[in-house]
């Protein structure tokens, strides 16, 4: 019984070798089969080692890492932020669509007041010209012009006749309500697109800071 229990204790899969294997493991021929042993568990140990220190540096980045919620509830605001960031652009070319078009309806206009007060309408009605950026004109620049061209037909009455004179004001009246409805849609639509261009400089800012943290999760 005392020999089944020597080989019970001996029987150790990952030190079974055979006689020519611990021949050939021998670095010197004086080193017995328990050093060759002896410093073949030590090897192994220090593999050992190193694989528990690597799982502690992986398990060590692993728990910095945010749960898996939190990185899909990124991604979700990232793609809404985008979305959002899309649908802000295009409202900015719609917006500058918008002044594209009240530009050309003042190129309309003044070439309705050189019809009524003459090529130098600007001279005549003492109106400073508009600068080469599109800056509207304010409804009381055109205003004054409307006043001074009712003054001078009162003053070119004499010389004309009364339907002239009444179809002459109410041309300018007209031309006066067109521009004061324009320039309140124009005013309108800058104050938007001013909102809209603050709007799409903030999204864009979080839409940034959401990438990168997309990307380092």
């Amino acid at each position: 019984m005392r020999r089944a229990q020597s080989v019970r204790h001996y029987a150790r899969p990952s030190l079974a070798l055979g006689a020519d294997d611990l021949g050939m493991l021998k670095e010197s021929p004086d080193e017995s089969n328990e050093d060759v042993l002896r410093r073949q568990l030590l090897e192994k140990d220090r593999e050992n080692d190193k694989l528990q220190t690597q799982i502690q540096s992986l398990q060590a980045q692993l728990a910095q890492r945010p749960p898996l919620e939190t990185i899909q509830a990124l991604e979700r605001e990232y793609k809404n932020l985008e979305l959002l960031l899309q649908g802000t652009q295009r409202e900015n070319e719609r917006a500058m669509t918008e002044l594209e078009r009240g530009k050309t309806r003042e190129k309309m206009l003044e070439r309705e007041l050189s019809k009524l007060a003459g090529e130098n309408w600007q001279a005549n009605l003492e109106i400073s010209p508009a600068p080469p950026a599109f800056v509207p004109r304010s409804a009381t620049s055109f205003l004054q012009a409307a006043q001074g061209l009712a003054g001078s037909a009162d003053q070119s009455g004499e010389r004309g006749s009364k339907p002239s004179n009444e179809e002459t004001m109410a041309h300018i009246e007209q031309v006066r309500l067109l521009i004061l409805g324009m320039e309140q849609r124009l005013a309108t639509r800058e104050d938007k697109l001013t909102k809209a261009m603050a709007r799409a400089d903030s999204e864009g800012t979080k839409f940034e800071e959401m990438r990168k943290k997309v990307m380092t999760a």
